[in-house]
């Protein structure tokens, strides 16, 4: 994988997030601020890739100037979906909402009135990660998804804990950023829209769960979602490649 390619998806990515962040500070728009935080994410996930994939790189660190801004969005989106879901509720604690405006407030005015100093912070974590990148070898990106694959599904069939299962999503999510980064380099097909499908259940689930400690009457939630996690990874190895996939539906067919 060329350093040029790389290069062109740090800067697409720091470009998305430098435009996202603005656009939050100027009109408090949610979804531009949940495209920065996706942006940075996008953005930690090369580095992690280059840093796997190069025993001798130590290159996620060029990412700390952003750290602060990172946290302090946080905060805001939190606060702002928690907003979201407590008025869905009939019950809502008034004294609740009010404490959770504030804290988002408060956020959000810290990132506005130090704009210039984040949106800095944003371009010298990108100078740096641009000046740090190697060359990638693509046998290296083979092994690093082969790998990881493996190991997720290890991750999802042992891991009962919220974090763990958290955790197991994570690591599914940096192979899904890097995804149109190394399609060319893969030599095992990946079943992007079923490991999508996985992120997508997983990422309910747990924003379910911590959301019941807030409001237990959400409770009751948890369970049925976590059913849907069981299902969307059953046979998560075979089905998270496109062969895999096509395999099942055959023996599928022949069953039939």
């Amino acid at each position: 994988m060329e350093k040029k390619k790389i290069r062109a998806q740090i800067r697409k990515e720091g470009k998305s997030a430098k435009r996202a962040l603005r656009g939050f500070m100027k009109k408090g728009d949610q979804d531009k601020l949940h495209k920065f935080r996706v942006g940075i994410k996008k953005l930690r996930a090369v580095a992690s890739l280059i840093e796997t994939t190069n025993a001798k790189t130590d290159i996620r660190n060029k990412l700390k100037p952003v750290k602060e801004t990172y946290q302090l969005s946080g905060m805001v989106r939190d606060s702002y979906l928690h907003l979201q879901l407590a008025q869905t509720l009939p019950a809502a604690d008034k004294k609740y909402l009010s404490a959770e405006k504030r804290s988002m407030k408060k956020a959000a005015r810290k990132l506005r009135k130090d704009r210039p100093l984040h949106l800095s912070m944003l371009r010298r974590a990108e100078k740096k990660l641009l000046k740090h990148i190697p060359r990638v070898k693509d046998k290296k990106v083979r092994d690093f998804y082969e790998r990881e694959l493996l190991g997720i599904g290890e991750c999802l069939v042992s891991s009962a804990g919220v974090e763990e299962m958290h955790d197991c999503r994570k690591r599914l999510k940096v192979l899904l950023y890097n995804f149109p980064l190394v399609e060319d380099a893969l030599r095992e097909p990946f079943n992007e829209e079923y490991l999508q499908q996985v992120q997508t259940a997983i990422g309910d689930w747990h924003d379910q769960v911590l959301a019941a400690v807030l409001f237990p009457e959400l409770k009751s939630n948890t369970q049925r979602m976590l059913r849907k996690v069981k299902t969307a990874t059953e046979n998560f190895q075979a089905r998270a490649t496109t062969a895999g996939k096509a395999l099942i539906e055959k023996k599928n067919k022949s069953w039939g």
